[in-house]
């Protein structure tokens, strides 16, 4: 299995570490004879480049040893991730893929698409009018471009989608945009998580709480969020307790996440660990 992601793009998508994940994944597979059906499993992690262009590039070899895909995270390079995949009958299991790709014959979606569940959430509340605000990052980029086409595809008036940085300037002017435009209730982030030390969406939320905008006239939902399990259940986050204007800010987050009711992504990690599956280096809390 070919697992595809732009893990060299920024220290946080670095976090993720995808060798040991796929190295814990496949060997829990080959050891459960109920999901392995006796094929052996080995994964091989491709490096999806940062830049959209070249976000497919490695892929192109990938026909000769891999039987499955994982990925690609970039929206943009599902289209031709789509084809290959398709060309080769081969699986394409990816949670990020929107438009295009949706057509491919071998493409397997894991879980609810994560703007299905942001407008299934806009429709319980009522809110209609939305902004999308992403990071300067190609898949950032793209992810906000793919998020709002699927909300107007459904209806919503997603009537601004920009950019801001890790400049206060930047995010000053990007909310102002959504300050000028008429009736917006709702504004998706697509960046890092302020909670695992996303720089744009700090600034960002600090910059709204100077402007007033966290009183309740707008909500802030972080879109990295819906793609994994957040933990949340007694969970204390270092970059809240040290800022008393991010606290206050945060109160204006809707936070929509993978619920792990068994058990938490740390403490599943923790419990690896002591069963010798993974290194005992790594530190939980900063993967």
């Amino acid at each position: 299995v070919g697992v595809m992601g732009p893990w060299a793009c920024d220290p946080l998508m670095a976090r993720a570490l995808p060798e040991v994940a796929s190295r814990l994944a496949v060997a829990r597979l080959n050891r459960d004879p109920a999901l392995n059906e006796g094929y052996w499993w080995d994964a091989v992690v491709l490096a999806e480049a940062c830049r959209t262009p070249q976000a497919v590039a490695g892929l192109l070899n990938a026909e000769r040893y891999a039987t499955g895909l994982v990925g690609p995270l970039n929206p943009a390079a599902c289209g031709a991730a789509g084809l290959l995949a398709a060309a080769w009958n081969k699986p394409l299991v990816s949670w990020a893929c929107l438009g295009d790709a949706e057509g491919s014959d071998t493409l397997v979606a894991p879980m609810p698409a994560p703007a299905g569940v942001v407008h299934a959430v806009l429709r319980f509340f009522r809110w209609a009018h939305v902004a999308v605000v992403t990071a300067p990052q190609d898949l950032w980029r793209e992810v906000g471009q793919g998020l709002a086409q699927a909300l107007r595809a459904r209806g919503l008036p997603v009537t601004v989608v920009t950019t801001a940085g890790a400049q206060e300037d930047e995010a000053r002017e990007a909310l102002r945009r959504v300050q000028r435009a008429d009736g917006i209730r709702v504004v998706v982030m697509c960046m890092h998580s302020v909670l695992l030390g996303g720089e744009e969406q700090r600034v960002l939320l600090e910059k709204a709480e100077d402007m007033g905008m966290t009183d309740g006239t707008y909500v802030f939902i972080p879109y990295d969020a819906l793609t994994f399990p957040l933990p949340y259940h007694h969970v204390p986050y270092p970059v809240l307790a040290n800022s008393t204007k991010l606290r206050l800010a945060y109160d204006a987050v809707l936070t929509i996440t993978i619920d792990s009711p068994d058990v938490s992504f740390h403490e599943a990690l923790r419990q690896a660990q002591e069963a010798y599956e993974i290194p005992a280096h790594i530190d939980p809390a900063q993967v």
